[in-house]
């Protein structure tokens, strides 16, 4: 039913950078793989709900994509931005005052972070009416799509997780360094998605 490049998309999407991977990556290095994992956990849990929503609403919103896209763009693009300050502004656990409204490494967190997460979004979207819709014969065919969406997607972000983790040590370090450098891949990110 899927094709070679079906799985070549999804692996691509899954394991290039954006707003999951970079922070499971994050969070691992600040914290701890444990948490890390349970940070990714809630991001499986949160592509579960958003391509749930993409098969259901796919055909509704096809007709609509043209009009809606430019503020998907622009909502996506302020939201990597939002990212790139805050990691920017980050200290290491050490030196932060515990006065946070959301636990950054929590499930809870990493699965609400999916329903405003355009790069998950647009991935849905495009697997769905691209690859999983046109080919499937029945429900069970979409219900497989969407676990597969799921899983790798969450494959992709422990692995930046476990990244992170391998080099805490080296990112607690540079901190500052290493803050800078993600920082300014999320405003790449936000650019592109600009473009």
């Amino acid at each position: 039913m899927f094709s070679i490049a079906f799985f070549s998309y999804i692996f691509l999407t899954a394991f290039t950078p954006g707003p999951n991977n970079f922070m499971a990556l994050a969070n691992a290095a600040k914290y701890s793989l444990k948490r890390g994992l349970i940070f990714c956990l809630g991001i499986f849990f949160g592509f579960l709900i958003d391509m749930t929503l993409c098969a259901v609403l796919t055909s509704v919103m096809y007709n609509s994509i043209p009009i809606i896209e430019p503020y998907m763009k622009i909502l996506g693009a302020l939201y990597m931005f939002f990212l790139a300050f805050t990691v920017y502004r980050d200290k290491p656990k050490v030196e932060k005052k515990n006065r946070q409204f959301l636990n950054p490494s929590s499930l809870f967190t990493g699965m609400v972070m999916q329903l405003v997460n355009v790069k998950v979004i647009i991935y849905g979207i495009t697997a769905m009416t691209s690859f999983v819709l046109p080919n499937a014969y029945s429900v069970f065919d979409i219900i497989v799509g969407i676990l597969l969406l799921a899983i790798v997607g969450f494959l992709g972000t422990c692995t930046w997780a476990i990244f992170g983790s391998a080099f805490q040590n080296l990112f607690i370090r540079y901190h500052k360094q290493t803050n800078i450098i993600m920082a300014l891949l999320l405003v790449y990110c936000g650019a592109m998605v600009l473009k």
